[in-house]
């Protein structure tokens, strides 16, 4: 019987075990390596800026508008004199009504994008002898457009489906 505490040459009729080991576990070092390097690349591959992607391993989010949603098209058709009912009816209600500030309306819009992201847009109209006095407005698109992930309503196209 052989001991498992052999330390001797190896007897007749067993297997070296000694220069089979470095061989196996340099492969397998080898074999771990290529699978990290395989995971970090797939990872990299995976890292986008698309702001309509949560991530490889992200539960499922959907993007999250809030406020007023106000194109450069509806803010212009605003002037110097209107009353506050015109306004009203051109860009809806405000968000924001200032307790202390009555004479100021802020439309805000902010989109939280399914990346964590978020959009803020503000637009602010000033009134004085309840006539409009000024307007500020954030950069804005221009008009509606429907490929905005923004735009309340916005429905992704999905590629993999054909028209037919």
């Amino acid at each position: 019987m052989i001991s498992a505490f052999h330390s001797g040459p190896p007897l007749p009729g067993t297997m070296n075990t000694d220069t089979a080991r470095p061989a196996r576990s340099r492969a397998a070092r080898l074999a771990i390596a290529g699978a990290v390097a395989a995971a970090a690349l797939g990872t990299l591959g995976c890292a986008s800026k698309d702001t309509s992607r949560s991530g490889l391993l992200e539960p499922y989010r959907t993007g999250l508008p809030q406020g007023n949603y106000l194109t450069r098209e509806q803010v212009d058709q605003v002037r110097e004199g209107m009353t506050r009912d015109q306004v009203r009816f051109l860009l809806g209600t405000p968000l924001l009504g200032h307790v202390f500030h009555t004479d100021r309306w802020d439309y805000v819009f902010s989109f939280k994008h399914p990346n964590r992201k978020t959009e803020l847009r503000r637009v602010t109209v000033r009134f004085a002898n309840d006539r409009v006095a000024g307007v500020d407005a954030d950069p804005l698109p221009q008009r509606e457009d429907p490929t905005d992930p923004a735009l309340p309503g916005y429905r992704p196209t999905d590629s993999s489906k054909k028209d037919s």
